[in-house]
């Protein structure tokens, strides 16, 4: 299923080190959003489609990321399978959290590499210190409401050798939806880092065939994303900001229209395929795990 991304500010709390925004000043009105939306669905290619909200920090935005979801959810002859808040995890209020426990297809996935140590990149704007504690604190909020939160964690050469130890803690304190990204844009990417990445998911899914993490998902052991899935970014050509994103797999959809100026990730570098490799390692390593799991029990 197409997925919509909406970008609803570009203001962000946080100035973590490896940040690839260059644009961190850019504000959204709901007439902007408003419509984008009415592009997204006049040019779409089906009724069905999810929809992620994005910045900056979404949630300092959060009447746009509500007004947007309301908008959608009266439509009847469109369908939006999730919604989901990617989000640094350190804004939350009883308001945003009574909404989220109200409207349950509204994902809150939060950056957070891992433990503590691993995620000391990931610092406030003003007093530099480490969000983790921030984070990990609202998260326990949302508990409370009973909204659990997923994972994205961020890795690079300063955290790859704690990779198995964050996705340990991070278990133990109940979060078990989990995703992994890697930084390409603002960091460099070495063998060193690919052959640890690649070793300490290694770890992962050994103990998780084991049985120690019944109930873990990974994102990378489930799902790899095809190299086709190509990324397009969306500009307004008026204002020369990134209005949103979408995956473009649909082809016809607003991605090939004139309505905005768009961005298409399509070039392969060294570092690219040298990430979309580690994936396809991992995953294919996990799967196979499986399958002979699979073939004993039979």
């Amino acid at each position: 299923m197409e997925t919509y991304v909406i970008h609803v500010t570009k203001e962000c709390n946080c100035d973590c080190t490896y940040c690839y925004e260059d644009d961190k000043t850019s504000l959204y009105t709901w007439e902007e959003v408003r419509g984008f939306i009415d592009n997204i669905l006049k040019f779409r290619t089906s009724d069905s489609f999810n929809v992620e909200f994005l910045g900056g920090e979404p949630l300092l935005a959060w009447d746009l990321i509500k007004n947007s979801y309301e908008y959608l959810e009266e439509l009847e002859d469109i369908y939006v399978g999730y919604y989901c808040i990617t989000t640094n995890g350190t804004i939350m209020t009883e308001e945003i959290a009574d909404y989220l426990s109200k409207n349950s297809k509204i994902g809150y996935a939060v950056s957070l590499d891992g433990h503590k140590w691993a995620n000391q990149l990931r610092v406030f704007k003003e007093s530099r210190e480490n969000t983790y504690d921030k984070v990990m604190e609202n998260i326990l909020f949302l508990r409370e409401y009973g909204v659990e939160a997923s994972i994205h964690m961020v890795t690079h050469l300063y955290n790859v050798s704690t990779i198995s130890s964050s996705i340990d803690h991070l278990y133990k304190q109940g979060l078990t939806f989990i995703d992994l990204g890697t930084i390409e844009k603002t960091m460099i990417i070495d063998q060193d880092y690919c052959d640890r990445f690649i070793k300490e998911l290694d770890i992962v899914s050994k103990r998780i065939i084991e049985g120690t993490y019944p109930d873990l998902s990974i994102g990378l052991f489930n799902n790899l994303k095809p190299k086709s899935d190509v990324r397009s970014y969306i500009k307004d050509p008026v204002t020369g900001k990134t209005i949103g994103e979408t995956y473009g797999r649909s082809g016809s959809d607003i991605t090939h229209t004139d309505e905005y100026e768009m961005n298409r990730c399509t070039e392969a570098t060294e570092v690219s395929e040298m990430i979309y490799h580690i994936r396809e390692t991992v995953y294919n390593m996990h799967q196979n795990r499986l399958r002979e799991v699979s073939s004993d029990d039979n």
